[in-house]
Order: structure tokens, then C-alpha cells, then sequence
């Protein structure tokens, strides 16, 4: 192209053949327009190309359940792993709208706006975020607490571990394979989840707050060395809120697993009820 103001574009292409654009994502977030100049065509065939800042991923489609997840962090790849692999299962082939943000700044004016937040960080939150999550929380909204937002993260905040995970984690076995047991194989969000499975992840010794909220452990997770069983699945028993915490995820390994993204994808359905 000519203009400074083109990125890319294809030669003319006629009725059945094609062509192919190979472009680096501009640095710059911002909207990049594309059209299709054949002649006549201009007029309906335009999109736009969203470039996002760093550390976020989104997922649109009209009228749909929004989703916002909020990640970020140590000691995980939050984007990669529950931004991009996760945002994919959970916008469900165009059925929801996802976004994946680390952004604290941000995030209490999406969670507004939003059906479900996928908690998937361990970063502190400011007090507008930790008073938008309890919000949500009491408007009725759904929970989906991943991984490492099932620990106990945040020591200025116990009012979260209690009335919204149930407890939490302060250590885990190493990043090794062990067993995941369903012992509730009837309930919606083990549909098509096998009984037993094994997955290369970190098993969190994850413990009930004997203070904090009722609890229905629905999976469990068996170390292969120790023998150790702990919760990795279950239902939190809040009075307003759907809530299923998940301490499973956190690599590859475990987010590319068909039983993992069955369990996210009935959860999310569970707490949309």
C-alpha cells in the first residue's frame, strides 16, 4: 500500500479465488478499520480490528451473558492461561460475551455491566474493587473463583475467604500429576466429567473456614504420593449469589484438559440459572 494510513491490503480477488494478509498487530491499542473494495462491496462488508492493551483479552457477540474476568498477579500466566484458554470455553462459540482484564482501575465500572465475574487474580484489590465484588455478590450475580483466587491472598480482606470462597489455601503440593475424584457425578456441572481423571497441576491444600460459609464439595483431588485429599470443585452456600470455586488451573496442562473445560463450561451454565 501507498498510504501510511494502509496497513496491509490484497491484490484485487475475483469471484473464487483468495487471498491471504499476513500482519503484525499494530502496538498501539485502538480500532483498525477493514473493508472489502471490490466494487459495490464497501457497503456491507467493513469489521474492525480491536487491538486491546497489554493483559487483556475480549470476546463480543450481540445480546449476550457478560462475562468479566479479572486476573493478574504472581506466579501465573493470567492472560495466556484464564484470559485467552479459558475466555474461549467461556464465550461458548459466540453464546457470551467475555473479557478478560487486569486492569484494576477499570474493572469496578465493567463488573457494573456484568452477569459473571471470573476471579482469577491474587493481586490486591483497592476498596472500590473489593466493595464492587461484594456488591455483585449480594445483587445476585454469579461467581466463577478460579484457581488462584481460591487462596488466601488478601489479609486485609477476610470477609472475601469467608462469605465467598469458604475458606482457602495457604500451601500446595508440587506441580506434579495426582487424581480428581467427583463425588457428586449427578449434579449439572459434572455432566460429562469422568469420575476419575488425572491432571498435572498444583493440588491445593485447600481447608474450610469453620467460620466462614456452608459449602458443597462436589470434586476432590487425591495426591498420588501423599494420599492427601482435598476440595478442588464446589458450590459456595451464599444467600444471594451462584458461587463455584475451582482450584484447579494452573497451567497448560490443566486448561488444555476436556474434564477442566467441562467443569468451566457447566459452572458457568450452573451459576446463569
Amino acid at each position: 500500500p501507498n498510504s501510511r494510513y494502509v496497513l496491509s491490503a490484497t491484490d484485487m480477488i475475483n469471484p473464487g479465488e483468495s487471498g491471504s494478509i499476513f500482519l503484525k498487530v499494530p502496538d498501539k491499542p485502538g480500532n483498525y478499520p477493514f473493508v472489502c473494495t471490490f466494487p459495490g462491496h464497501w457497503r456491507m462488508m467493513q469489521g474492525v480490528l480491536i487491538v486491546k492493551a497489554e493483559g487483556t483479552y475480549t470476546a463480543t457477540v450481540e445480546n449476550p451473558k457478560k462475562i468479566i474476568s479479572i486476573g493478574g498477579g504472581g506466579s501465573h500466566e493470567f492472560l495466556k492461561y484464564f484470559g485467552i484458554m479459558d475466555g474461549e470455553v467461556l464465550y461458548n462459540n459466540g453464546k457470551n460475551s467475555f473479557e478478560f482484564t487486569e486492569n484494576m482501575e477499570e474493572f469496578p465500572s465493567k463488573l457494573k455491566e456484568s452477569d459473571v465475574l471470573f476471579m482469577t487474580n491474587n493481586k490486591p484489590y483497592n476498596k472500590e474493587g473489593k466493595t464492587a465484588i461484594m456488591n455483585h455478590a449480594y445483587k445476585g450475580k454469579g461467581f466463577l473463583i478460579q484457581h488462584p483466587s481460591t487462596w488466601y491472598n488478601w489479609k486485609d480482606w477476610p470477609e472475601y475467604n469467608k462469605t465467598l470462597v469458604g475458606g482457602g489455601s495457604t500451601s500446595h503440593e508440587k506441580l506434579q500429576e495426582f487424581q480428581v475424584q467427583v463425588i457428586k457425578p449427578n449434579h449439572p456441572i459434572m455432566k460429562g466429567v469422568p469420575k476419575k481423571f488425572n491432571i498435572v497441576d498444583e493440588l491445593y491444600r485447600w481447608k474450610k473456614d469453620p467460620k466462614g460459609v456452608n459449602i458443597e464439595v462436589l470434586a476432590v483431588g487425591r495426591g498420588l504420593e501423599s494420599g492427601e485429599e482435598f476440595p478442588v470443585v464446589w458450590i459456595v452456600k451464599h444467600k444471594k449469589s451462584r458461587i463455584v470455586a475451582n482450584t484447579l488451573g494452573h497451567d497448560n496442562r490443566a486448561h488444555s484438559l476436556e474434564p477442566y473445560k467441562a467443569i468451566l463450561k457447566n459452572s458457568l451454565n450452573w451459576v446463569l440459572k
